[in-house]
């Protein structure tokens, strides 16, 4: 009884570590993209936007609010939140590149918005001889952490092999675990 006990105990914590957007019910979202490569930053955020819309999610990207180069941390700023939420938009998705080649756990730290948007991204979306590439997906509602979530694309043999399996992955996590 008292293995029986464990094992779904562990079941539960392990269920809620890999899968912190249970509660997310995402109907909108800006995205932004933490890459320092401008081509790299466009070419998710357009990808992810695309992939929202077809899932009737409203979105922007932060291309089309941070100037290009432009501070992240102006995101923060009462009149940009405003003028989002006259928009429509309400949460913030950052995305970022975790690693390469091993298998990831969602971070357990608890960043603040600040915190966050001040992280700095070590990775680039493709690198020679990658075996595969993960991403890391934080959802902000008003300034507060109310989802985590990462996907793993393998296979990464170029580029454009990343963007490809991203557009095939990452619609069905939208619906099963975003919505």
């Amino acid at each position: 009884m008292k293995q029986v006990l464990i094992l779904v105990s562990v079941a539960l914590i392990s269920s809620f570590s890999w899968t912190q957007t249970d509660t997310l019910k995402l109907t909108n979202a800006l995205v932004v993209s933490h890459m320092d490569n401008q081509e790299d930053r466009y070419s998710l955020e357009v990808a992810i936007s695309e992939m929202l819309a077809a899932n009737n999610i409203k979105n922007a990207v932060s291309l089309n609010v941070l100037k290009q180069g432009g501070d992240p941390q102006v995101l923060m700023t009462d009149s940009l939140t405003q003028l989002l939420a006259n928009k429509g938009i309400n949460t913030l998705m950052l995305v970022s590149i975790r690693g390469y080649d091993r298998r990831f756990k969602p971070s357990e730290t608890q960043l603040s918005l600040a915190e966050d948007l001040a992280a700095a991204n070590l990775f680039s979306l493709y690198k020679e001889e990658i075996v595969s590439v993960t991403l890391e997906f934080h959802f902000y509602r008003n300034g507060v952490l109310v989802g985590k979530d990462l996907l793993k694309i393998g296979g990464a043999s170029s580029r454009e092999n990343v963007m490809k399996k991203l557009r095939k992955k990452l619609p069905k996590r939208i619906r099963k675990n975003w919505k």
